[in-house]
Order: structure tokens, then C-alpha cells, then sequence
């Protein structure tokens, strides 16, 4: 009969899964809902139907979630309130560090932030409400949804947009803890959360707009699911992973490869444990589908777009066009040049000065750091178990996107692997306690200290580093061009009104070349004037007109000044004097 046709199939997968023939339907049921995600959404910025496909999409990882789980003992056990109170402080700190004065650290607005801005915008003004789609730079549209919060309640600001970051640089401080406490023990996961808390790279990471700093709460989130479901056997841990591998998936690019090195941790674990590994599986091929029902709307809309897809990777990636010119250069083979990039890579942590997005003069761990890092991978390589390789993979990993990329080594490639870094900062510091309470154990009170004044110093000297030196060195997020964009973008939105802006920039930028003034000035009307292109006549002009100029256009100023000689003139300058535009500004024609 039909029943029995469906019967025996469930009853046989369930008892693989180790779960109820019911919790078989949920799946099912499940992978429904979130196909009717993806076709309520559509592929448009505005979905066909925007609430069907959030609540449908929500249901079925819920149902997903629900069909994995056995019995309440696949819960976690009741959290000591030593660790949530020491959690909930580190993550208050954390939010401060990266969250306080985001509209002075970074000095600058870049347009790349400005131009996800804008996406944001139109998720806070309704334009758009697709979540399973992609904005700007083809990033998924989720992480704009997330930033329109921050719209809606503090307006078109830059603190709107940074606020998310720093909430993800904070929550990623909280998955710390946890990865390190599964893993090892409260006082390394301790020094872990408290070091990547102060740390110079991932506070920068976390006060800008740009979605890269998720990718690191997302991967540590994932490796403590797996650990902690790998080694106690509850379901809830099999669940965290799926849900961080699949939201993972709707934010940067270096996430993308998080799947693979499970999949690779998992080859290996069946390799030493088949007896544990057999027991697990269930809860390993559950996770796996949570995470792919988690990520199939967005899935799906690749697979239609795929272009879309690897639109972040193909301009980085190292390829012909890039390899032969340093080759051409140095006069190095395909091979020395292969080299070098790995060692930029690797440098990238601990001695290569990083680049692009966080251009600080520094790898990403200072000195004292870099030494413990070194002394933690040393000691993971001569004992190395599954614990290990599943801190070690992710670094790996990191080498070879690095490598693999132009501008090496580029900081925003470094976020996936920064959680990972400071467990490996902390553990020579968690070893050493452990040494001393051994060899002195009448004095075990004070095994501690040595190691908790050296993390003291570490959180000073990043600190120091960042919010002192970094900046008094003159870094500039962006470069010169984003300084301008900036100042103008400030000068503008001070102005009451809708005003119209003659823009006196090309070659070097137009009004629009930085999003920055789009987002913070969007009451402005900007015009760009090209060189020698004139100045618009009185009949056009209509109540107070600004006129910018470049220095390197400042005698254009001229000709303004014979059709409009009543104005306001004033000059802006960087903090070491240096011009960088003229304001002309006329209240009447």
C-alpha cells in the first residue's frame, strides 16, 4: 500500500538519522518552505512576496533545527553565572572599543561604506526588501536589510551603518570565549576573548561598514558548534554549526570556504575515531542540511547568477594578467613568484605590514603576540590532534586566499582566520599557567599571574597601537580622494536645503567618484564641471550655490568669481596643512 510505500523509506532514514519517523516530515517540510523562500522572493530588489519569504524562510530553519534534535538532552547543560557575566562584559567592552565615536575612527567615510550605505537606504526606505538577492558589489542583500536598522533609528549617518559592524566585532569576541571554553578551559578562553577584544586589526575590521568582520563570528561560530557537538554528542551543537555555515554564507566571500574545511576536518576525524565518527554522523549530516536549507534561497538565485557569484573573487584572483607582469618586473619565475606571494601571506600575520582596507604598518599581531602565535602553532604541530587541525585549517586557508590574490597580503582576507589566531595567542599563556601550577603546587594560587600580566600588556600595546599611533601616524582610510569626499560630504551636510554643488574635480575624482557625499549629503544636487568646461550662468542658477574646487583647479575660481562677486570663500586643510579644496558659496545670483 501507498502508506506502507512511505513508511518503511522514513522509518529507515530515521533510524540512519537517529531521530523520529515525524521529526522526518519536519525536514521535508523544511526543504518546502524554504523553496517557497526563494520563489516568494524572487529576483528582483522589491520580492514578490516580501513577508511570505522572511516567515517561510524562518520556519523552515526552525523546523530544520527542530527535526535534528532527539530529547533535552541534546541541550546544552546550565551555563555557570561566572561565564555569563564574564561574557556579557567582554561583549559590552568589545561593542565599546569598536562602537564609541565611529564617526572620528576611522577620520574618513570611504565611498566603498557610502556605496553599501546606499543599499541600506533603500532596504530603510522600502525601495527594496529582497533578503535573498544581491546590492551593491553583488554582496548579498541580508547584510544591507541588517544595516537599515541602523538607518531607521539614527538616520543617514555614519554611525547608522558602522554600528553593525561593531556589533558583529563583539559578537565574534563572545564566539571566542566559547570556541576556546569547549575546546580548553575557562582561563584560555578567557585570554583568547580579552585579546581579540583589544586587537588593532579586528577593532579596525569593526568600525567600518563593510560586511568582512562577519565572516569571523560566523567561522569560530561554526568550529565551536562542531567541537562541542563532536565531543559531548548534543545535537545543539550540530545545530549551531549548520545555522553559522549557512547565514555565513550571506555576507563575505572568505566564508564560502568554511564548508570545505569541515568537510575536510570530518575526513580526518573518521580517519582516527570511526567508532565516534559513526556515532556522529547523524548529528554531521543533519548540520549539513540545516546549512543548506539555511543558505538555498540565496543558493538558488546564484545558481541562476552565477556571474553574481564570483563577482568578489575573478578581480582578485591571481591570474595571468597579473602573474606575468610581476614576473616581468622582478624577473622571477611562475614559481618564485608563487613563493613570494605564500610568504606575504604567512608574513601577513606576524611580520608583513597588511594593506588595502587596514593599512596600519604592522602584521596582524604585534610583536609580544606574533611570538606567542608562534610558540602556540609550534606546539599544535608537535601534538597534534582533531582539536588542532580544526583551529589549524582556517589559517591555512587564509594562506591560500591570500596567496592566491592580488595586493598580498590584503587585511580584509585576514578576518576569517583573526578567532582562530588568538586562541593560538592565548594557549602557550593557558600552557604556562598549567606548567607552573604543576611545578609549584603549594603556590597554584599564583600560577596565573605571570600569564595574565603578559595578556595585560598585549591588550595595552594594541590599543596603544591602534587609537595612538595608527592615527598619529596620519593613517587615512581610503587615501586622499576619500579625505576630500569626506570634508565635502561634512561641509555639505551642514548646509540647509537642497542646494545645487558645481564640482570642480576631474580628472582626479567627480562628485560621484565616492559615495561618500551621495550618502551623507543626499539633500545636495552635485554637478561636475570638466576642465576648462566653464561656469553655469546666472540664468540657471536658483537661491545659495556651492562652487568646489580641487587645488589643482583653483584658477577656475576666476571666471566664478566675474559672474558671482558676491560670495563666502573659505579653504579646507588636512590636519598637516595641506590644502585640500576651496568653497565658494553664493546666496543669490
Amino acid at each position: 500500500s501507498i502508506p506502507n510505500l512511505v513508511q518503511q523509506p522514513v522509518a529507515w532514514l530515521a533510524g540512519r538519522l537517529d531521530i523520529a519517523s515525524g521529526q522526518v516530515f519536519l525536514l521535508i517540510l523544511a526543504l518546502l518552505l524554504t523553496l517557497l523562500a526563494s520563489y516568494a522572493a524572487g529576483e528582483a530588489q522589491q520580492a514578490r512576496l516580501p513577508i511570505v519569504s522572511f516567515v517561510a524562510w524562518l520556519l523552515a530553519i526552525l523546523m530544520a533545527a527542530a527535526g535534528m534534535m532527539r530529547s533535552a538532552a541534546d541541550m546544552p547543560p546550565r551555563i555557570e553565572r561566572r561565564e555569563i557575566v564574564f561574557t556579557a562584559l567582554v561583549f559590552a567592552l568589545a561593542l565599546l572599543l569598536r562602537g564609541l565615536a565611529t564617526e572620528r575612527i576611522p577620520t574618513t567615510f570611504s565611498g566603498d561604506e557610502g556605496a553599501a550605505g546606499l543599499s541600506a537606504v533603500q532596504f530603510a526606505s522600502g525601495a527594496a526588501n529582497n533578503l535573498f538577492t544581491v546590492g551593491w558589489f553583488d554582496f548579498p542583500s541580508l547584510y544591507f536589510a541588517l544595516q537599515s536598522l541602523g538607518v531607521r533609528v539614527l538616520g543617514q549617518t555614519v554611525p547608522a551603518l558602522r554600528v553593525m559592524s561593531a556589533v558583529g566585532g563583539a559578537l565574534t569576541v563572545v564566539a571566542v570565549y566559547w570556541l576556546a571554553r569547549v575546546m580548553f578551559n575557562m582561563f584560555i578562553a578567557r585570554l583568547a576573548a580579552l585579546i581579540l577584544m583589544a586587537s588593532h586589526f579586528h577593532i579596525h575590521l569593526s568600525r567600518i561598514v563593510l560586511n568582512y568582520v562577519w565572516d569571523g563570528f560566523f567561522a569560530a561560530l561554526a568550529a565551536f558548534g562542531l567541537w562541542y557537538g563532536w565531543k559531548s554528542g548534543r545535537r545543539i551543537g550540530f545545530v549551531i554549526c549548520g545555522l553559522a555555515l549557512g547565514l555565513g554564507q550571506y555576507f563575505y566571500v572568505t566564508i564560502r570556504i568554511m564548508p570545505l574545511l569541515l568537510l575536510v576536518w570530518a575526513v580526518a576525524a573518521w580517519l582516527v575515531g570511526r567508532q565516534r565518527f559513526r556515532q556522529r554522523l547523524p548529528g554531521l549530516v543533519l548540520s549539513a542540511y540545516l546549512a543548506l536549507i539555511t543558505i538555498l534561497p540565496l543558493g538558488l538565485y546564484y545558481t541562476r547568477h552565477f556571474d553574481q557569484y564570483m563577482a568578489r573573487i575573478r578581480p582578485v584572483a591571481m591570474d595571468g594578467d597579473v602573474l606575468v607582469p610581476q614576473m616581468g618586473d622582478a624577473g622571477a619565475s611562475t614559481v618564485q613568484v608563487v613563493i613570494q606571494q605564500l610568504t606575504k601571506a604567512v608574513g601577513g600575520y606576524v611580520f608583513e605590514p597588511l594593506r588595502l582596507l587596514y593599512d596600519p604598518g604592522a602584521p596582524l599581531l604585534l610583536v609580544s603576540a606574533a611570538a606567542l602565535f608562534l610558540i602556540g602553532i609550534l606546539w599544535a604541530l608537535f601534538y597534534p590532534d582533531l582539536r588542532y587541525l580544526l583551529l589549524l585549517l582556517p589559517l591555512a586557508a587564509t594562506i591560500f586566499i591570500v596567496a592566491v590574490s592580488n595586493n598580498a597580503p590584503s587585511s580584509q582576507r585576514y578576518v576569517l582566520a583573526a578567532p582562530f589566531v588568538v586562541v593560538f595567542v592565548a594557549l602557550p599563556l593557558g600552557l604556562l599557567r598549567e606548567w607552573l601550577d604543576e611545578l609549584w603546587p603549594k603556590y597554584g594560587r599564583f600560577a596565573a599571574v605571570p600569564a595574565i600580566i603578559m595578556v595585560t600588556w598585549l591588550l595595552f600595546a594594541d590599543l596603544r597601537y591602534y587609537f595612538t599611533q595608527v592615527y598619529s601616524d596620519g593613517y587615512i582610510l581610503g587615501g586622499k580622494n576619500t579625505l576630500v569626499a569626506t570634508q565635502v560630504a561634512d561641509y555639505l551636510e551642514q548646509q540647509p536645503g537642497t542646494q545645487d554643488v558645481y564640482f570642480y574635480g576631474f580628472p582626479r575624482m567627480g562628485y560621484r567618484s565616492h559615495a561618500t557625499i551621495a550618502y551623507l549629503a543626499p539633500h545636495m544636487r552635485g554637478h561636475d564641471i570638466e576642465p576648462d568646461g566653464g561656469v553655469p550662468t546666472p540664468a540657471i542658477i536658483q537661491g545659495t550655490t556651492q562652487f568646489i574646487f580641487l587645488p589643482e583647479r583653483l584658477q577656475e575660481l576666476q571666471q566664478v568669481l566675474s559672474l558671482f562677486p558676491k560670495g563666502n570663500y573659505r579653504e579646507f586643510y588636512s590636519a598637516d596643512d595641506e590644502l585640500l579644496f576651496a568653497v565658494y558659496e553664493i546666496a543669490e545670483p
